[in-house]
């Protein structure tokens, strides 16, 4: 396994610490006090931060903090509305562009997500989610498009840490959360990927579109039901 340079250890212990719900949406975080709690000098935090400001998942207050966006029923409405629309051209870019090692990359990642959904493992799952969207994104070969799908991405994920009940189960818990057969998000991306297989772009840019808005309508009604 590769080792994690400080930058990159400092970038992965504060999105799990927003993902483990230590902060949440509205808190402020402090570079000197982050720094003291991952035990890492102040400059790969420093970092750390202002590529988690780039990517979205934070917003920057000053040189020295930022803070976790607060959200809401119309910024969630708008984010999930352009992440379908951007993810579904690539996702159809992806289906005439990816290669034979390309697909075979994303049918090992769809495998391992299985796993680690039965297993339960909350950062490990983030990261194979990630890799899954971003790598699409990649495979579209259009930088402009994965710029943006990045950042859209990222504070989305706000919304699925503190709102999905597979990140709302209590850390620590060893339990197997069920069969990932009955994940909606699990098969959702498992059709997708047969989709670009396939090199049906048509196909594949409407799972992607329906897997996004239906991730939005699942935390909807959990979020603003009431």
């Amino acid at each position: 396994m590769t080792k994690l340079s400080a930058e990159e250890r400092a970038h992965k212990e504060i999105v799990n610490l927003i993902l483990s719900q230590k902060y949440a949406p509205g808190d402020r975080l402090v570079e000197a006090e982050l720094a003291q709690e991952l035990g890492l000098s102040r400059t790969p935090v420093r970092n750390a931060l202002r590529k988690l400001i780039a990517e979205g998942l934070l917003e920057s207050q000053n040189n020295k903090s930022c803070t976790i966006p607060k959200i809401t029923p119309a910024d969630m409405e708008a984010l999930f509305s352009v992440r379908a629309t951007l993810e579904g051209r690539a996702a159809a870019a992806a289906a005439k562009l990816a290669t034979g090692a390309d697909i075979d990359q994303l049918r090992g990642l769809i495998s391992l997500e299985r796993k680690l959904y039965s297993e339960g493992s909350k950062d490990l799952y983030t990261e194979v989610n990630e890799k899954i969207h971003l790598g699409i994104a990649r495979l579209s070969r259009n930088e402009y498009l994965e710029r943006f799908i990045r950042q859209t991405f990222w504070r989305s994920e706000l919304y699925i840490f503190f709102f999905d009940r597979f990140y709302m189960r209590p850390v620590g818990s060893d339990a197997p959360l069920r069969d990932p057969e009955k994940s909606q998000s699990c098969r959702e991306h498992a059709r997708l990927v047969e989709a670009i297989a396939a090199q049906d772009s048509s196909l594949a840019e409407s799972v992607m579109r329906e897997h996004i808005q239906s991730t939005y309508q699942t935390i909807t009604r959990r979020v603003f039901s009431y």
